[in-house]
């Protein structure tokens, strides 16, 4: 939208001029309603984006369907269509139900490498949602991994959280990331999952702009809007 104005101090005024604010941009594919699927059996690839379509967000699916089935889905509910993310244990691996802005670069053992984030430049305030969610008591505290001479050692992490229900958790990040490139990819963020080389998103990060989170550790039965 193009504005005019002028500056006015008692009698006089200066000639007008005008500024054009920048479009609104809508959050593409915001209401989760397009997905596509590739492969067949018990290993069907769930894609948060309509066939032929180029994508804007992304899960953890790939990484999942290496050994089972996708677990960050899409279900049908009274006329509209949601993302369903649910966080199981998958053959050998607990996968956390997940959808992200940004895509799944490769699997790395059983481990992600993911590029975090998508170019964005509107000016956004806020991220208002409806979600529903279903908690479970936790567990799981770990796993069994294997060392440099092949032997496999139990670990026990978060012992303390067992018995505690386990909780959602939604954020937005707006940052000025410079772009890594990772195998040929160009990505604004580079997360790696695999313990040894572990990278994850930090909210302190000294190029963050603005972040907020919700987490919730309790059921929320009926689609409740959050801002």
């Amino acid at each position: 939208q193009t504005y005019e104005y002028r500056v006015t101090a008692g009698s006089s005024a200066t000639q007008p001029q005008t500024f054009t604010t920048v479009a609104a941009t809508p959050l593409e594919n915001g209401g989760f309603d397009n997905w596509s699927t590739t492969g067949t059996g018990n290993r069907v690839l769930y894609q948060p984006w309509g066939e032929g379509q180029q994508s804007f967000w992304d899960t953890g699916n790939r990484g999942a369907t290496t050994v089972g089935a996708s677990n960050s889905t899409y279900a049908d509910e009274g006329g509209r269509r949601y993302a369903n993310l649910q966080s199981k244990y998958i053959v050998i691996k607990f996968a956390a139900g997940n959808i992200f802005t940004g895509s799944y670069v490769e699997t790395y053992g059983t481990n992600g490498v993911l590029s975090f984030g998508r170019p964005f430049t509107s000016f956004p305030t806020k991220l208002r949602f409806e979600y529903k969610y279903k908690t479970s008591p936790i567990n799981r505290m770990g796993g069994e991994w294997k060392n440099a001479w092949g032997n496999y050692i139990k670990r026990e992490m978060y012992e303390n959280m067992k018995g505690q229900p386990d909780s959602c958790s939604v954020y937005i990040a707006l940052a000025d990331w410079e772009p890594v490139t990772y195998k040929g990819i160009e990505c604004p963020y580079l997360i790696h999952t695999r313990p040894s080389e572990l990278h994850l998103f930090n909210p302190n990060d000294e190029h963050i702009i603005a972040f907020a989170q919700m987490t919730v550790g309790h059921d929320v039965n009926q689609w409740t809007t959050e801002t």
